[in-house]
């Protein structure tokens, strides 16, 4: 059987740590039943590629090439190999899970000595390669829309060859061929060895799938642009190859007049860049020295090949066994897509978050996780941490007939139906289980309307809680008919349609049925609370003595900031050690449209205190760790929380919680155990609480340790995970049974 090859990933790399990283990473999720194992050759690097090797060294096989050279890179990696089959992989490439068991159906017969699967750009779905072919003056096709097997026979001018990013070869076909040509040490080095194993009776195979994606980067021929503007490699290979390949189907002065025709393309490309601007002149100075170098080596290389001065490589066999890559494990693995226009670093709130360690945390379970968020710039597909990040422009699409008939808003319909197109193509080329989208800005209506997906509304929070906190918006009753109207039945739709439902506390579930009149089925919902990766216990940070109090979260009123602000000033004139630190938007407008920051300070000029009330705005990732680690007490005593992330944050830290009794607050903090309630709205209770904890080192530190380990238990995203699977088995299952009804 084809599935029980051994497979050898060869990684050849030359400074391109990061991305290098991030195609090792990807490997973890690879889907085969036979073993594979990988084999990294680091170039001379000048970066941090050997650090990343070494990252990787107890689960790879590693060896060096101190030349930059591919084709000897390559030759290094066939002999470090083990396996039947040698797979090339650029170290900026990253393949589908599928991609070994697409390879290996390819195998069918022994005289098969080459599979090639496809390429994709960084768009995720457009294509960079298909299928291609090149005669023997290397002069290619890259149009071709089906395989070209029939042309490979022994002597053929036009032949089928693989891309060196999405290759592999029998590696005993290799050593017969004596590996590649260590002259060609870059562009034609997969060309050239697959007209060889074709002369020497072999066939290549051109698969429509075995999904590789191409990320391009720079490297020492192509800059960021993707301009070559390095061509000697590229010039001189190509007269050395069609000398090499050609000399018996062209005339020397036939082969040159094809050559001079080549160069003289790639000086025009390089004048237009010029006059375009995109590249400096000294770029062309160069070009014009690299031609005569390339014009003088490939000649005489190519004379030398015809006149029988060729040393072919030698490629030594192994016998040690396949060093084989550890995978995570997918026995009950699925593929997941994930809506969530906002997602990190873009944006970087509570559901962003929240998304991200989902997601990252699905993956590491062995599920394919498909993330479709939006792009401020242009369409692509990144993988990062273990998850595929469709980024995508919003697009323009008419609406349905029912779409209009709901009275959907425009820009909502646009992106919720951006996200569907997104996944319908994901759904082309592997099955889609189950997707989830936040009940926020209706994020799955085009998915529940289409409903070809299983899906499941996250119930975070919801347009109506919005409004109470926003008053001045239900009053305007141009806003509410045109937009806040139909928005709160769309929601009402999702929730009461969706084939499952996310419940991130049962407080909202109950919130959310008094607000909206129903009852979800329990056999729907699921009370999944949120979670965040796990990290370390931060080390605690004491720049000065003091005791600080923490606030995360808006300035406004629903997060409770004018409570915090007056129990802070009880608080401070009794504690005379005690500093509080707000961190958190700052400038939103409060009571008559002046932000509570600026009300605050300009009533309480003169107080003596005023200056241990410090107001630090948003702060980035790392500030915001920082305050976290210099922090005793945390407190945020909103009147209303759907969940209350930030406690789960300061629990993650190890600081003991000040929080109201409201919302989903009282299923994360337990009184007197991790930290302290209190009435919401009730600024003596607030400093009370805060007092108290700032006068008990021992009750924080006992809070705090409590709180700690709640967060592992309960409030890890590996928990999440977990819970998310569950739910989502319980999905899947009521879609099939509505399918089946």
């Amino acid at each position: 059987m084809s599935n029980q090859l051994t497979f050898s990933i060869v990684i050849n790399t030359l400074n391109r740590a990061d991305s290098l990283d991030k195609t090792l990473e990807s490997l973890r999720w690879l889907k085969y039943d036979g073993d594979f194992e990988v084999v990294v050759v680091n170039g001379p690097s000048t970066d941090h590629s050997a650090l990343v090797v070494d990252k990787w060294r107890e689960h790879i096989r590693a060896a060096t090439c101190d030349k930059p050279n591919l084709s000897m890179s390559r030759n290094i990696g066939i002999t470090e190999a083990r396996g039947d089959v040698v797979c090339f992989l650029d170290d900026d490439g990253v393949p589908e899970p599928e991609w070994l068991e697409q390879l290996a159906t390819g195998y069918t017969s022994d005289d098969i000595a080459g599979v090639g699967g496809v390429v994709y750009d960084h768009t995720g779905f457009d294509f960079q390669y298909r299928f291609s072919t090149a005669n023997r003056l290397a002069n290619a096709s890259w149009g071709d829309k089906s395989p070209s097997e029939f042309l490979g026979f022994p002597g053929s001018f036009q032949f089928p060859y693989l891309q060196g990013t999405n290759a592999s070869f029998r590696r005993t076909a290799l050593q017969e061929i004596g590996g590649f040509d260590e002259e060609i040490e870059f562009y034609l080095d997969e060309t050239d060895v697959c007209a060889r194993l074709i002369d020497e009776g072999y066939v290549i195979r051109q698969l429509r799938n075995a999904y590789v994606h191409h990320k391009f980067a720079p490297s020492s021929i192509r800059n960021h642009t993707r301009i070559v503007t390095r061509l000697y490699p590229v010039i001189k290979n190509k007269i050395y190859f069609s000398i090499k390949h050609g000399h018996r189907y062209a005339s020397l002065m036939e082969i040159s007049a094809d050559n001079i025709k080549f160069t003289e393309s790639h000086r025009e490309n390089l004048e237009n860049h010029l006059r375009a601007g995109s590249i400096e002149e000294s770029i062309l100075k160069q070009f014009e020295i690299d031609v005569r170098e390339a014009w003088l080596r490939g000649t005489v290389r190519g004379a030398d090949f015809i006149e029988g001065r060729y040393e072919r490589s030698v490629i030594r066999d192994q016998d040690e066994p396949v060093k084989k890559f550890s995978t995570l494990p997918g026995s009950d693995s699925r593929t997941i897509v994930l809506i969530s226009k906002d997602y990190p670093p873009a944006h970087s709130g509570g559901v962003a978050t929240y998304n991200k360690d989902l997601a990252e945390a699905l993956a590491l379970r062995g599920d394919q996780v498909h993330v479709i968020t939006e792009s401020n710039d242009i369409d692509r597909v990144d993988f990062e941490g273990g998850v595929w990040l469709h980024r995508r422009r919003v697009k323009s699409f008419e609406r349905s007939a029912a779409a209009a008939e709901a009275e959907i808003p425009q820009h909502i319909w646009d992106w919720s139906a951006t996200a569907l197109e997104e996944a319908q193509k994901i759904s082309a080329k592997t099955e889609v289980d189950v997707v989830e989208a936040p009940i926020w800005d209706c994020e799955g209506i085009a998915f529940l309307l289409e409903g070809s997906f299983p899906l499941v509304t996250s119930l975070v929070t919801t347009l109506h809680f919005w409004l109470e906190s926003h008053p001045d918006q239900r009053a305007d009753s141009a806003w509410m008919t045109t937009f806040g109207d139909p928005m709160l039945k769309i929601e009402s739709m999702l929730m009461r349609q969706s084939d499952g439902i996310r419940s991130i506390s049962n407080s909202i579930r109950q919130n959310i049925e008094h607000a909206y009149g129903f009852e979800f089925e329990d056999e729907r919902v699921q009370v999944a609370p949120l979670g965040l990766e796990y990290r370390e216990k931060l080390q605690k940070s004491d720049p000065d003595g003091s005791t600080r109090v923490l606030f995360v979260g808006r300035l406004e009123e629903r997060k409770g900031i004018d409570t915090l602000l007056d129990a802070a000033k009880v608080v401070l004139e009794d504690n005379q050690d005690v500093v509080f630190d707000i961190v958190g938007d700052d400038t939103l407008p409060g009571p008559g449209g002046v932000p509570y920051r600026d009300q605050f300070v300009a009533v309480n000029e003169g107080w003596p205190q005023l200056d241990r009330v410090r107001f630090r705005g948003k702060l980035g990732d790392a500030e915001l760790e920082e305050a976290y680690a210099s922090a005793d007490i945390f407190v945020a005593p909103s009147r209303f929380e759907s969940f209350g992330l930030v406690f789960v944050e300061a629990m993650r830290a190890g600081l003991p919680t000040v929080g109201c009794e409201a919302g989903g607050v009282v299923e994360i903090v337990k009184n007197d155990e991790t930290g302290l309630l209190v009435p919401p709205s009730d600024p003596t209770s607030l400093a009370a609480a805060i007092s108290k904890l700032a006068a008990s080192p021992e009750m924080r530190a006992r809070f705090g340790e409590a709180g700690r380990a709640d967060f592992e238990q309960r409030f890890s995203a590996e928990a999440m995970a977990q819970r998310s699977a569950d739910l989502y088995s319980m999905t899947i299952a009521r879609a099939r049974r509505n399918i089946a009804e």
